[in-house]
């Protein structure tokens, strides 16, 4: 009967701890949470990537420069279209950046900032990113590129209005060519007249600004065929312009659609190129370039010694638009260039010299276009230190 009992109450015991803890169970917590269709995630190599809402890697394809699909036939079995009828975003991707295409296979295809997003067959699993790069024409899809790169045909348009298909030698002809957009596919250009990190053609009060706006951001992620070093920013009369490899770039007035390069045949062609990986480095300024360094002493107060001249106070030839350096290195005895030879300050000729008139120190004399024939070097103070300079073309 005891026995009884206790087995009794250990039942009892058991079936009253289970309700309790069923009645304290949390029934607050949610099922599993349905996921995004397009996922913002952090990726160790690239930042911030766009994936499906399995975690796939989406895609950008080059040569979408106008923003239809050029994957097609074969492509679209390595690279698969990727489509959200039903969209859902993560915080931080805004609505208003994404659209649809319908292809001209008749499928539909999700856009983003203008561009067709794609998978890609090889990332077979999820966080994977193989297709970065592919052919020079595939990018991982990232919200935060501040450039990208396209493949496409040049369309230039001449100042008469005339429109021809261009190489990449700006010749008339058939090419599709690599060149820089801004991230929605807008083409940037260069302007053969800038030097390395100066701006010749924007006026100070931008009043030309609207036929060749300058591009301004910030430089922020980049393709991973750019090179962030090559890149820079210079102020143009207060605003910020991005530079690559010195060149200044520029949007065109006359380009009104994404994919549009109408602006290397304006005003005629090769004025304005467009700018990829094959570009030169932008030209020095004249005036940075140090055509010649002078050494120059002094002879007590007889002469001026040049260190690679045999003779004393020799007669100089410099060319105009050239900058030539004297560094002098003669206590007492000012270092003038004039118009007029003798002694004393006045007569100085100061167009393109700086620190005229240095008796230790470095003078500076970028030779004006309209410089006279003859010029003269002279002591302020000891009429037999002169020489004369003899200006060329």
């Amino acid at each position: 009967m005891k026995k009884l009992f206790l087995l009794t109450f250990a039942i009892f015991s058991i079936i009253s701890c289970s309700t309790d803890d069923s009645d304290n169970a949390d029934t607050t917590n949610p099922t599993t949470e349905e996921l995004n269709s397009i996922r913002l995630r952090n990726d160790s190599n690239f930042g911030n990537v766009l994936t499906d809402a399995d975690g796939f890697t989406l895609y950008f394809f080059a040569p979408d420069a106008t923003g239809d699909s050029n994957c097609v036939g074969g492509c679209v079995d390595a690279w698969p279209i990727f489509f959200s009828e039903d969209l859902t975003l993560d915080s931080g991707l805004d609505p208003a950046d994404f659209d649809s295409i319908t292809r001209g296979d008749g499928q539909n295809q999700t856009t983003y900032k203008g561009w067709p997003l794609y998978l890609f067959a090889s990332d077979t699993e999820a966080n994977q990113i193989n297709g970065d790069g592919a052919g020079g024409v595939w990018f991982v899809a990232k919200p935060d590129y501040s450039l990208m790169l396209v493949r496409n045909q040049l369309v230039g348009r001449d100042a008469d209005g005339v429109v021809t298909n261009l190489t990449s030698q700006y010749e008339p002809g058939e090419e599709q060519t690599f060149y820089f957009t801004d991230d929605r596919g807008n083409t940037l250009y260069s302007f053969i007249n800038d030097t390395n990190g100066v701006n010749n053609f924007t006026a100070e009060d931008f009043s030309n600004d609207g036929v060749w706006p300058i591009f301004g951001p910030q430089i922020g992620a980049l393709p991973s065929v750019m090179d962030e070093s090559e890149f820079a920013v210079i102020d143009v009369f207060g605003r910020t312009q991005i530079t690559y490899r010195g060149w200044p770039l520029y949007y065109f007035g006359g380009d009104e659609n994404r994919g549009e390069n109408f602006g290397v045949g304006f005003p005629q062609a090769g004025i304005w190129p467009i700018l990829n990986n094959e570009i030169e480095e932008a030209p020095q300024d004249p005036g940075d370039i140090i055509e010649q360094t002078f050494q120059v002493t002094n002879n007590g107060g007889i002469s001026y010694v040049f260190e690679s001249f045999a003779e004393e106070n020799p007669n100089l030839e410099l060319q105009r638009g050239k900058t030539y350096e004297f560094v002098i290195n003669a206590p007492g005895h000012p270092f003038l260039i004039k118009d007029v030879q003798g002694t004393g300050t006045s007569n100085t000729y100061n167009d393109g010299v700086s620190n005229n008139g240095a008796s230790e120190g470095v003078i500076s004399f970028t030779v004006p276009t309209d410089a006279p024939d003859t010029l003269f070097y002279n002591c302020e103070f000891h009429g037999l230190m002169t020489g004369t300079i003899s200006i060329i073309d």
